[in-house]
Order: C-alpha cells, then sequence, then structure tokens
C-alpha cells in the first residue's frame, strides 16, 4: 500500500469515528429531551409523572387539609381531607373566608395565617389556616382542625376552675374559724368547737391535696410495677386502711370470701394503683351510708376473673345519674360530701386505675337501697394460657347478675 493510500485510510476511519460519536450524541440529547419534566409538579415548576404521583401520594397521607388553587381560587388539587371536610367541593372551595386569603396570598410573598370557624351541617368546624404562594398563579392552602385542641384547653380550663372553687371552700372556711376563735376570747368550750370545725376542714383540705397528686401520677410518667398478688390481699388492705373513717362514722366493714380459702386469685397488677382504687370505694360506700350501718366487700371468682364486689346499704344513685359518677369533681349529693369530706375524685380515680390494670369497674344502683360497685380483674395466666389454680367447681357468681338478683 502506497503512503497515499495509507492517509487515505487513516481519513476515513476518523470520519467514521467523528459521525459514530456524532450519532451518539444525537441520541442522548434526544434521550435527555423525552426525561426532561413535561408535566405541571403540584406545588410549583414542573416534574416528570413520577414524582408528580408521589406528591400525590404525600397529600393523601396528611391529616391535614391540603388544597392547590390558582389565583382566583380554582382548585387544582385538594387531598382527601380537604374533600372528606367538605372544603373542597366539584373544584371549587366552599368556605368564602379561605376564598378570600387565597386571593390575599396570591399578592403576597409571605405566609398568611388565620383561625376561621366553618359552618357544617348542624356543627361548627375550627380551623387553622394558611395559604401562601408557592409559584406563579399558584397558592397552597393548609387547614389543621383546632377542634381537638379548643377541647383540651376547654378541660383543662374547667379542671382548673374546679379545683381552684375545691380549695377555696375549706382554705375560707378555716380562716373564718379562725377569726371566730380569736373573738372567743376566754370561752374554753367555744374555742374547743371551733378548733374541731377546723381540724375537720383541714382533712378535707388534705384529702383534696392527696387526691389531687394522685390525679399528677395517673397521667405522669411513672413507671409502673406489676406483680402477681392475691386478690384477697388487696382487699384485706384496702379495708384496714378505711378503718379510721368507718370508726368515725360507726360503720362496720366485713370481708365475705365466697371463692373459698382454699382456691387462690392470683392477679397480676400493680398493686398500689388497685388498692388505692379498693380504698377509695370502700370509702365511698362509708361515707355514702348511714351512721352504723354496714358495708360488705365480697370476693368470688368469675370465669377467668376475679370480682370484688362493694356493697352498701346507703341513698343510691338515680339511674340518669350513674353516666356521670366517674366524672372528676362530679358528685351526685353535693351537700353531702362537704358533709363526709368529699372531692368527687374518688371514682374517677379508682375508674382510671382499674381499666388500668385491664379490668372493668361496673355500677348498680337504687335509690335508697343502696349501690354495688364490681371490680373485675383478670386471673394471671401460666404458661398454658389458662387461668392460676382454676377450679372447675367455683361457684362465685359466673352470670355476674348476683348484685340484681339478691335485690
Amino acid at each position: 500500500m502506497t503512503p497515499g493510500e495509507i492517509a487515505m485510510a487513516i481519513a476515513m476511519g476518523v470520519l467514521l469515528i467523528a459521525g459514530g460519536y456524532a450519532i451518539a450524541y444525537r441520541a442522548g440529547r434526544n434521550r435527555e429531551r423525552e426525561r426532561e419534566p413535561s408535566e405541571a409538579a403540584l406545588f410549583a415548576g414542573h416534574a416528570d409523572a413520577d414524582a408528580v404521583d408521589g406528591e400525590r401520594r404525600m397529600l393523601a397521607m396528611l391529616e391535614e387539609a391540603v388544597i392547590v388553587t390558582d389565583s382566583s381560587a380554582n382548585v387544582l388539587v385538594a387531598n382527601e381531607a380537604a374533600i372528606e371536610r367538605g372544603l373542597s367541593v366539584d373544584g371549587l372551595i366552599v368556605d368564602a373566608g379561605i376564598r378570600d386569603l387565597v386571593q390575599e396570598a396570591a399578592q403576597s410573598d409571605a405566609a398568611v395565617e388565620r383561625e376561621l370557624e366553618l359552618a357544617r351541617d348542624s356543627q361548627r368546624l375550627h380551623v387553622a389556616v394558611t395559604a401562601q404562594c408557592t409559584a406563579d398563579d399558584r397558592v397552597t392552602v393548609v387547614c389543621a382542625d383546632t377542634g381537638y385542641r379548643r377541647s383540651v384547653d376547654r378541660v383543662r380550663r374547667d379542671f382548673v376552675t374546679n379545683v381552684s372553687h375545691e380549695l377555696k371552700t375549706p382554705v375560707g372556711a378555716i380562716m373564718l374559724l379562725a377569726e371566730t376563735i380569736d373573738d372567743a376570747g376566754d370561752d374554753v368550750d367555744m374555742i374547743r368547737h371551733f378548733a374541731a370545725r377546723i381540724g375537720v376542714e383541714a382533712k378535707r383540705l388534705d384529702g383534696l391535696v392527696r387526691r389531687l397528686i394522685e390525679l399528677g401520677r395517673m397521667h405522669g410518667d411513672r413507671a409502673t410495677t406489676r406483680r402477681t398478688v392475691d386478690a384477697r390481699e388487696l382487699v384485706r388492705q384496702a379495708i384496714i386502711d378505711t378503718e379510721v373513717t368507718a370508726g368515725a362514722r360507726h360503720t362496720m366493714v366485713r370481708m365475705r370470701d365466697d371463692a373459698g380459702e382454699n382456691h387462690p386469685l392470683p392477679v397480676t397488677v400493680d398493686a398500689a394503683a388497685v388498692h388505692i382504687a379498693l380504698k377509695n370505694l370502700v370509702e365511698n360506700a362509708i361515707n355514702y351510708s348511714p351512721e352504723h350501718a354496714e358495708v360488705t366487700v365480697e370476693v368470688s371468682r368469675g370465669e377467668d376473673q376475679a370480682r370484688i364486689r362493694v356493697v352498701d346499704h346507703g341513698i343510691g344513685i338515680p339511674r340518669q345519674l350513674q353516666g356521670r359518677i366517674f366524672e372528676r369533681f362530679y358528685r351526685v349529693d353535693p351537700a353531702r360530701s362537704r358533709l363526709t369530706g368529699g372531692t368527687g375524685l374518688g371514682l374517677s380515680i379508682a375508674s382510671h386505675h382499674i381499666l388500668a390494670n385491664q379490668g372493668k369497674l361496673e355500677v348498680w344502683s337504687k335509690p335508697g337501697e343502696g349501690s354495688t360497685f364490681t371490680v373485675m380483674l383478670p386471673l394471671a395466666m401460666r404458661d398454658d394460657d389458662t387461668p392460676c389454680n382454676r377450679d372447675a367447681d367455683a361457684e362465685g357468681d359466673p352470670d355476674g347478675t348476683g348484685k340484681e338478683a339478691d335485690r
């Protein structure tokens, strides 16, 4: 091959390589153009179809209602929360207040925030609305329901009001009695009488403070220690701890064991909490029974559970009020509670502790005949998932209607 032919071959090779690179470059550019975002993103700019689909899935996961509109408040995108709450219907924002907020945000660079009250059927919906312009001719609106927060704030205000009222009564009485003692001079009998009254009010104040401390513990982060104990021991200790209250009212509190001493009633519970619950129930029975009455605490075995019934023959509770007796500070007879030092917290605390230990607390009552509070706690289980020491012939009260049947 001559030098000319060699040069010609080299030149042809270079041209072929250059042509290949050119073709590859054009193909790559075509693929790049195909991958370039061609769909309008939900909030701003453009994105590919997968990205837009991801945005839609993200909106569907949010509890807050989210609406994307144009500057004229026409809905472009609304998530399920916005549709379910009736904020967006047929591509339109229903509430005029939100529409005004959208138009205000479209003319501003900053976010616009406002709390609105919206009418929904027969209810009022309270929402915190934030609107912001996220792109040219596009506004994003986020509506957060503030109804729960308002409910919590209302409960907190009511609680503070109730506590203040309950504290004010004994404190005011103590102050008045102290002034009366000061005016009594050398009258020893009067001084003793009013000093005794101060003791009563101080005891009532002490009871309220202890109950409030227990409420704080209930809702705190206190670690609980569960252990297996015999339900009878919890009952015995509760009766022992109410001896002073029972003695002051000349009330006999007795325990009746219907399960049989040879058949343990093991329960795995926070023993301190259940003890407080049972003590409160026994004290409640004593305080709402006449003097020289009798309160019975019955222990029996139900199906897979230990059953404890606190039975009194006191004033009873009307049926229409029985649904409220576990509310904080609620008292069926406020006048009687003032005499006995009741705070309206005992049953609420008892109910909380029983439920927290996977138990149940039920009430039967009839005015003039008395009340029965029934605590049911699950029996401790063995490794084979059967109740410990289960007695197939235990009679107890399997149908749970013993009180009603007795009366």
